[in-house]
């Protein structure tokens, strides 16, 4: 499986199910670790449905290097903030930088 946009939502997918009441179980487990086999830093990953060092693992690895674009990072922005604020984050920041010049 490439590593696309679309793997890297299955993967998201797959680790929100397991971040729900009741998700945190073998069958969610493993599905997850199925698919961050296809990621290359986890290529060795156990698909044994335990939530061990391994996953945790895995799991940040793949959020760090592949899941958090920064598309992905102004939207999460845009959802917890609102887009309001963070045009006016963005103005004041820029306002900041133009009065050292």
């Amino acid at each position: 499986m490439p590593l696309t946009g679309e793997y890297s939502e299955k993967v998201h997918k797959a680790y929100e199910a397991t971040q729900v009441e009741g998700g945190m179980n073998k069958k969610n487990l493993k599905k997850l670790q199925k698919l961050l086999k296809y990621y290359p830093q986890s290529k060795e990953i156990k698909v044994d449905g335990f939530y061990g060092g391994e996953t945790i693992e895995a799991v940040n690895s793949f959020y760090e290097n592949y899941y958090w674009t920064e598309d992905r990072k102004w939207q999460k922005l845009i959802d917890l903030h609102g887009e309001e604020y963070i045009m006016q984050s963005e103005l004041e920041g820029m306002k900041a930088d133009s009065s050292k010049y």
